[in-house]
């Protein structure tokens, strides 16, 4: 009996130190598999622009079928081939969805601007030499916020962030 109680006593000390760092596992995995998908996005994006030789963009998107015009993009985006040359987007084709992003999380783009757009060269068009996101996730500590910078050559790199 004695045996037994004191095995349970240091399952329970186990499970005490275990829990709270399972979940800053959890976090960091959401974190960067929601920040792994935007890239995928945006790749993509890039890629499909010099295949088809036209512009493909990429835009929030609430309804996965057309561009929510916000800058609020943890409701989900879409990619699709942008066949408008007049500076707004013009979905004509959706080539890929993804939905909204588990977990309260807040994506933004840091400028004015509420979409990417890649030219059939495979470089992004935008004013000035990068556009940069910001992925934060709600209880986020230490570094596990992301930065994702899109470079004016159409390149795309990720960077942890303080909270």
């Amino acid at each position: 009996m004695v045996e037994l109680v004191i095995t349970l006593a240091v399952g329970a000390i186990l499970l005490t130190v275990a829990i709270p760092g399972m979940r800053d596992v959890i976090i960091n995995n959401r974190i960067a598999t929601q920040t792994n998908e935007l890239v995928t996005a945006f790749n993509l994006a890039r890629m499909e622009a010099i295949r088809r030789g036209t512009q493909v963009s990429v835009c929030a998107s609430a309804n996965k079928s057309s561009c929510s015009g916000n800058k609020d993009w943890s409701t989900g985006w879409i990619v699709f081939v942008d066949a408008n040359a007049t500076g707004t987007p013009s979905v004509s084709t959706v080539l890929r969805t993804w939905g909204e992003l588990a977990g309260s999380p807040t994506v933004e783009e840091a400028g004015a601007s509420t979409y990417l757009r890649y030219l059939n060269s495979g470089y992004a068009e935008f004013t000035g030499t990068s556009r940069t996101f910001t992925h934060t996730i709600d209880g986020c500590i230490g570094t596990q916020s992301r930065s994702i910078a899109i470079s004016a050559g159409g390149r795309v790199s990720t960077t942890k962030l303080a909270c």
